[in-house]
């Protein structure tokens, strides 16, 4: 078959609890959700995004593609954590394929591994009014662009492209989990005109934090401390198993914890995140001399009952629970809407992945 920016693709988002599948037929603006399933994972199946037993990811993976009737074969999916590689860096100004020629020996000072064992890619941002009046105007910077270079370790896309092979899938494209929040968040929002903005997703082993600013990645960080850092924080302090802990983030409390200890230890679980996150927040005003304006959260952290809130009053900032199936039409027939809402958060990425087109970039 041959694949155009027509053919529809099925996203695959593997994470530490769970995988995601998704898929959306029509176009920007025109979307419709034709699939949506979760397929939950072992714990240690997936550890800070690299995945630790195969077989069994293969195995939840081939039974959700099943189990949702899927009648394509080709996957997006998406990588994260501490083996990829997101900066802005400065770049002397050439012509793109002048770039492309050199953006290994570019890349060399900035990525903390091996040039030969990473897959590079690059995009380079519009370029500023430079204002001799500003505080930020540096000198050393004319002759200069500013370029998001972004380098994933090889061994991180062969195991992803591995399992959704063995599940029966040929992968097309292997994205990057803070990017297909951008384009989940883009199907709803005109993000050139919002001005500087934080993506958080929070996810179980990692909090992935993208600020844009006018719609253009600024700032990234992957935070190595997440929702299973507040489960296990609670599994300790009430003895609880596992289940029982997610179920006391989502409000449902066990019956020998009172509500104020439930909501006392929920709130001091989440302070090293909070911490973080403000910490990050802090780093990106002083970069660049500008003040995050609102943040969208999403992610099974989401899921948390008052996370917004608490997000908001640490921070700072308006905090909103993002729906990535707010502007997409969905059949009452094929979906239920309840299920839908409780899962939405979670599947963001999954959303994201399936916006995405075949288009040999």
């Amino acid at each position: 078959m041959f694949l155009s920016a027509k053919t529809q693709l099925l996203s695959i988002d593997i994470g530490s609890s769970s995988i995601k599948l998704a898929q959306l037929s029509g176009s920007q603006g025109k979307f419709e959700l034709s699939r949506l399933g979760v397929m939950p994972l072992e714990p240690e199946a997936v550890v800070e995004g690299v995945v630790k037993d195969e077989e069994q990811v293969v195995d939840a993976l081939t039974r959700l593609v099943q189990a949702e009737k899927v009648d394509t074969k080709y996957a997006v999916a998406s990588v994260s954590g501490e083996n990829v590689i997101i900066k802005k860096i400065k770049v002397p100004i050439m012509p793109p394929e002048e770039l492309e020629e050199s953006i290994r020996q570019e890349a060399e000072q900035y990525i903390p591994f091996d040039i030969d064992d990473v897959q590079l890619d690059f995009q380079i941002l519009p370029q500023k009014v430079r204002n001799e009046d500003d505080p930020a105007f540096d000198s050393e910077d004319e002759g200069k662009q500013e370029v998001v270079l972004v380098a994933v370790q090889n061994e991180i896309i062969d195991s992803r492209s591995d399992i959704l092979t063995a599940a029966g899938l040929k992968p097309v494209v292997i994205d990057l989990d803070v990017f297909a929040v951008v384009n989940a968040l883009g199907i709803s929002r005109n993000l050139e005109t919002m001005g500087s903005v934080a993506l958080i997703d929070l996810g179980g082993a990692f909090t992935h934090l993208n600020i844009l600013m006018d719609g253009v990645t600024s700032y990234t960080r992957d935070i190595p401390v997440a929702g299973n850092h507040i489960t296990q924080e609670l599994m300790s302090k009430f003895e609880l198993e596992f289940e029982a802990a997610e179920s006391l983030k989502m409000g449902v409390i066990p019956d020998n914890v009172e509500r104020d200890q439930a909501i006392g230890a929920v709130v001091e679980a989440f302070g090293l995140i909070l911490e973080e996150l403000q910490r990050s927040f802090e780093f990106f005003s002083t970069t660049s001399n500008a003040q995050v304006d609102q943040a969208y959260v999403c992610g099974g952290g989401a899921l948390t009952t008052g996370v917004d809130g608490l997000l908001a009053d640490r921070l700072g900032v308006p905090v909103e629970i993002f729906d990535p199936l707010e502007a997409i039409k969905v059949s009452k027939r094929v979906f239920d809407q309840k299920s839908l809402a409780q899962m939405a958060p979670l599947a963001t990425v999954a959303v994201g992945l399936a916006t995405r087109r075949f288009d040999y970039k």
